[in-house]
């Protein structure tokens, strides 16, 4: 019994193990066949109802042809993807968005404020916000907070007049009263100068005597000296002695009376030249006190021509009570009202957007891109209102934008690492007229960069790295400026 349901089950294929006798049983084997009637054709059907689930199971595992076509499809459009990434060419770009404003900064908006303080007196009439303006047009007209400004200032215009010309009066006055004293000056050292030489012409007169009257002197001391011992021996009488004494005597008060009177003249130079130095300086104090006399006088004199500045700066601003229109524009905001309102010096009375007549778009870039953005690059704009389909990396399928060139790059950044770049309009391609492109609209640009492969600027944008630098905006970037040449 045992043998004979092992040999069935032996015998008994199980599913999903279809074996042969090269190891997989084919279906022919596990199925029947039926010959149709008028055909040559043999229909496999089941050779027996064990065989069933094997047939369900092979009919799971067969892909239909529409999955067959889908995979076919995928295939090609990988295929065809991979293609484009390594031929199909990409417009690297750097971009920015900002607004459009006037190339001429004079053309830009401008705030006008109250040169001066005062009461708004009038507005003109028909000036609202939105009103056009011409050059020189009368807008507003201010009254000053005092009636009679004007007669005031007049009054200390003329006081500081006289006052200018009494301190000019003062100054020359000051000037020939410091010329006399110097001649004076000169006078007076000139003479004690010249008595100072004649004291020393007769110190040096006196000087010269004193050996003369030495000598005299040494003289007769030896004659007296000669007849004493002559006298003692016997030789000479007394009165001959007596006689030399007197002589000797009389020599050395000569002596004494010549050494009096080179002191009396040593004494009275030094006197004569204390006296010099003293005239010297009593003439140069005098002269010293009227130069700083005058020097005070053009001190005031300066103090008066200032204050004379600050009155005409005054009386000019009475000129400037009537607020005229800068340019042509258009009156933006209007915030004062007339009759009462008070403003004060640099308080807002008014903004005028002016008549631009060629516009520019400013617009911010990454400092990531700045160092690739240069004057002169090729830019596409998109403006807010006007409609557009931009694509970056092809520019010329794009539709509704316009061509610029940028004009300047600004040196340093906004303080968030934002660089302004100012783009003009070419020749090649005119934009949209001032009804669309105001000041203030907003704008998209593209500086066109270099031309690369689609899967290069993938794998760019995937790392995060730079667009790369066009072939002439490097060379440019790399080329350094020739040193001048000095002279020899």
């Amino acid at each position: 019994m045992n043998s004979k349901s092992s040999k069935v089950a032996s015998q008994e294929p199980r599913v999903g193990t279809l074996t042969s006798p090269s190891g997989l049983t084919p279906a022919r084997e596990l199925l029947g066949t039926r010959q149709p009637a008028g055909g040559t054709e043999a229909v496999l059907v089941p050779a027996s109802p064990r065989i069933r689930p094997l047939r369900t199971a092979s009919r799971l595992v067969q892909s239909r042809g529409r999955s067959q076509r889908l995979a076919r499809w995928l295939l090609a459009v990988i295929c065809l993807a991979i293609v484009a990434l390594a031929w199909l060419p990409w417009q690297q770009s750097a971009r920015g968005t900002g607004s459009v404003i006037a190339l001429n900064p004079q053309e830009r908006q401008q705030p006008i404020t109250s040169p001066v303080k005062g009461l708004v007196l009038n507005v003109s009439d028909g000036l609202t916000e939105g009103a056009s303006v011409r050059e020189g047009d009368v807008l507003l007209e201010i009254q000053p907070l005092a009636a009679d400004l004007a007669a005031t200032l007049e009054l200390q215009t003329s006081d500081y007049e006289g006052k200018l010309a009494n301190t000019e009066n003062k100054i020359e006055l000051y000037g020939e009263m410091v010329r006399s004293l110097e001649v004076a000056r000169d006078f007076a050292v000139s003479a004690a100068e010249a008595m100072v030489q004649s004291a020393e012409a007769k110190l040096r007169a006196k000087q010269q005597t004193v050996p003369a009257y030495e000598s005299k002197a040494l003289q007769t001391e030896q004659f007296y000296n000669r007849n004493l011992t002559l006298f003692r021996q016997g030789v000479k009488p007394e009165k001959e002695v007596e006689k030399a004494k007197q002589e000797w005597d009389l020599a050395r008060a000569e002596l004494a009376a010549v050494q009096s009177e080179v002191q009396s003249a040593q004494e009275e130079l030094r006197s004569k030249q204390s006296e010099l130095e003293q005239k010297r300086s009593e003439a140069q104090s005098k002269v010293d006190q009227y130069r700083a006399m005058v020097e005070g006088a053009r001190g005031d004199l300066n103090t008066l021509r200032k204050e004379m500045r600050d009155l005409e700066i005054k009386r000019s601003e009475l000129d400037r009570l009537v607020i005229r229109a800068p340019r042509d524009g258009k009156i933006f905001r209007l915030p004062v009202f007339e009759r009462g309102q008070a403003v004060k010096e640099g308080d807002y009375l008014l903004t005028l957007v002016p008549d631009f007549t060629e516009p520019a778009v400013e617009l911010w870039v990454a400092g990531n891109d700045m160092p690739l953005v240069r004057p002169g690059d090729h830019v596409r704009l998109q403006f807010q209102g006007w409609p557009a389909v931009q694509f970056s990396g092809w520019p010329s399928v794009a539709v509704g934008t316009f061509a610029g060139e940028v004009i300047q790059v600004d040196p340093a950044d906004d303080g968030q690492g934002n660089f302004r770049v100012v783009v003009g309009p070419t020749a090649e391609e005119d934009w949209p007229d001032d009804r669309y492109l105001r000041q203030g609209v907003r704008a998209n640009g593209w500086v066109m960069l270099r031309t690369v492969s689609l899967g290069y600027e993938l794998w760019r944008q995937m790392n995060g790295f730079p667009p790369v630098v066009a072939e002439d905006a490097k060379g440019a970037m790399d080329s350094k400026p020739s040193k001048p040449k000095l002279p020899k």
